[in-house]
């Protein structure tokens, strides 16, 4: 099992996310300028995806949106709207996650199976990175598997992707 701190960043006209390993070493961050269609970038170690959605979309369900690879612009995976709270996250192998959110809480895993991850909000933390913009914690990810990277970056850019 492992904790990380996420920090939330803002300032005038971007936002953004950054994840920390307990030691305060940087996993990866997301970032975004504040605009109507503006990507959002993901990256971390190797990882460089994006996002693209427009804020005037109608959300339904099963309406998604794509994360894409930065350099082949090839779908990593996709976020599935199901219903207020529930969400589907599928990679481009046919591969499935469920993600709950229960209480300012996101739970990821298998239906009906143990919780691989769990995202939840917070206030405070021992400790706050040294950055340009305003920075507050966000989100304490707890992770009870291993899990590849990319994985971990899912769970850990999920709030910042999901639609409603």
């Amino acid at each position: 099992m492992r904790e990380i701190i996420t920090y939330r960043l803002s300032a005038t006209g971007v936002w953004g996310y950054e994840f920390y390993h307990p030691n305060r070493t940087l996993i990866g961050s997301v970032s975004s300028v504040l605009a109507p269609s503006a990507a959002v970038r993901i990256e971390g170690g190797p990882i460089r995806w994006y996002s693209r959605f427009d804020i005037d979309t109608r959300i339904i369900p099963g309406i998604g949106r794509q994360i894409k690879d930065n350099r082949t612009g090839d779908e990593v995976y996709r976020i599935i709207f199901w219903q207020q709270g529930l969400y589907q996250v599928r990679t481009a192998d046919d591969r499935s996650v469920q993600v709950e959110i229960r209480k300012d809480a996101y739970l990821f895993g298998k239906p009906m199976m143990p919780v691989t991850a769990m995202t939840e909000r917070i206030t405070e933390a021992d400790w706050i990175p040294a950055n340009h913009m305003e920075v507050k914690p966000y989100f304490r990810t707890t992770v009870y598997e291993e899990i590849s990277e990319e994985y971990l970056m899912m769970v850990l850019s999920f709030p910042a992707l999901r639609m409603c």
